[in-house]
């Protein structure tokens, strides 16, 4: 069975946490009343509880304040396995957290 997970979250330039189901992966996120709102998919029952850490980031979309605008890079995670979403016109990047 795969399940949807909905999780209200307080992201912004630093890394934040997010707990979600096992095995969650991003699916789709909205600006509800002023906040972030994501929607994971995950294997498993409704009920799973939410024990994986994943990390979450805004960077500046298309280039950060005073960049050089000869220059291509848009947007650098600083984290290995990071994935890049478009969520209102803002760069949301999603990791799982790595193992200590």
């Amino acid at each position: 069975m795969t399940s949807i997970f909905r999780l209200q979250v307080d992201v912004g330039p630093e890394w934040s946490e997010a707990l979600v189901p096992a095995g969650s992966e991003l699916l789709w996120t909205k600006t509800e009343f002023g906040k972030l709102v994501t929607f994971w998919s995950h294997p498993g029952e409704p009920t799973a509880p939410a024990d994986e850490t994943h990390l979450l980031r805004f960077d500046s979309l298309p280039l950060p304040p005073g960049a050089d605008l000869n220059n291509t890079v848009r947007g650098v995670a600083d984290l290995a396995g990071a994935v890049a979403y478009i969520q209102d016109g803002a760069l949301l990047w999603v990791c799982k957290k790595p193992a200590e």
